[in-house]
This record gives structure tokens, sequence and C-alpha cells, in this order.
């Protein structure tokens, strides 16, 4: 077999393993956390409690 058709064959088995890993992973889809109750939390804004300023009522 020459190089050209190696090379080749091993592309498409490329694509056919990834192609196979796509469709599993849509039949699958995301695993989402189970939400409990009304609120979310965020892992981008800290809690007003958490956050690194004074609120004193002063504008600076």
């Amino acid at each position: 077999m020459g190089v050209t058709a190696k090379l080749a064959l091993y592309a498409v088995g490329l694509v056919v393993v990834f192609v196979a890993a796509f469709g599993v992973g849509t039949l699958v889809g995301p695993v989402l956390p189970d939400q409990t109750g009304g609120s979310t939390e965020s892992v981008e804004y800290p809690a007003p409690a958490e956050q690194d300023h004074a609120d004193d009522g002063v504008d600076h």
C-alpha cells in the first residue's frame, strides 16, 4: 500500500472516530446540575456580604 493510501485511510479513520464521538455526545447531552428551589447561585459575582468594599452610604 502506498503512503498516500495509508494517509487517506488514517484521515478517514480519524473522521469516523470524531463523528462517532460527536454523535455519542449529542445523544448523551450535557449533565446539568440539579436546581433546588428558585434561587440560583452565580460564580461570577460574590454575594453582597462577601464583596471587598465598605458600604457606608458615602459616595467616594
